[in-house]
């Protein structure tokens, strides 16, 4: 039986960018504008942590001057890093914004558009990485099977989603900010994002949770009100914990490596 779970009626490809430039929405600041309310400082002041936290789980046998996309680069901070640690970097970005800003402001080649504006050229990547993207796109396998043209073979995608089976995601129900109606169109579980990325091609496997986005999420689905922060910031360390232990985390990272060869 399948368990994928999908959002039903949804926007289409032509209509949902519609739902991104909204008031409000703009999770990663995109413009470098400055964060509102409580929630989004927060995360932007631990932002850098946990960027250099991401890289580090996902570098691993990568050697120096390896090249790497960044699937969602959003204004590149991520790309930043990974140039930090010596590897080329490119990314693509739908936020035309966002993109336009990583471009002027660090200097980075980055697309607008999905994956599929990546020049088939431009590759072969030896990592790609999808931080919280897979659950927007409508096309989840030919996205993943383009990631999987544009590696080297046995080179590896990292990609990380929400989780519904966490413990924030139960403790907050229909509430749960990351089930975000009607930009995210689908939720894994973990069994079936393997099994996604085994269709596709790869050699899967899961490394757990991402731990810091349990306090993204429980902060953000609270009330604006001190309760509800306080409330919220409890969840989290419950929820971190949970992942830290290995429990189901808010989010998971899988990885899968390229069977082509």
């Amino acid at each position: 039986m399948c368990k994928l779970i999908f959002l039903n009626p949804r926007p289409d490809e032509a209509s949902i960018a519609a739902f991104y430039d909204t008031p409000g929405y703009d999770p990663f600041g995109s413009a470098g504008d400055a964060p509102h309310g409580m929630a989004a400082k927060l995360y932007q002041r631990f932002r850098p942590l946990s960027i250099r936290r991401k890289a580090a789980r996902v570098v691993p046998g990568l050697k120096p001057s390896d090249r790497c996309l960044d699937v969602g680069c959003a204004t590149g901070e991520f790309l930043l890093e990974l140039k930090r640690r010596g590897f080329e970097a490119d990314g693509c970005e739908p936020s035309e914004k966002a993109a336009k800003y990583a471009r002027e402001k660090h200097g980075l080649r980055v697309w607008t558009g999905s994956i599929s504006a990546v020049p088939a050229h431009a590759g072969p990547y030896k990592l790609i990485t999808l931080w919280h993207v897979l659950e927007h796109v409508h096309k989840l396998r030919e996205t993943l099977e383009t990631a999987r043209k544009l590696l080297a073979p046995r080179g590896k995608i990292a990609v990380a989603v929400p989780n519904p089976q966490s413990f924030d995601a139960k403790a907050y129900g229909d509430q749960w900010v990351a089930w975000d109606t009607p930009r995210h169109l689908y939720h894994f579980d973990p069994p079936v994002m393997l099994d996604l990325l085994i269709r596709a091609g790869f050699d899967p496997r899961s490394l757990g949770a991402v731990a810091f986005d349990a306090f993204y999420h429980c902060l953000l689905s609270e009330q604006r009100s001190a309760t509800g922060l306080l409330r919220g910031a409890y969840r989290g360390i419950l929820s971190y914990a949970s992942g830290v232990v290995g429990g189901p985390g808010s989010s998971e990272l899988f990885i899968g490596i390229n069977r082509s060869t």
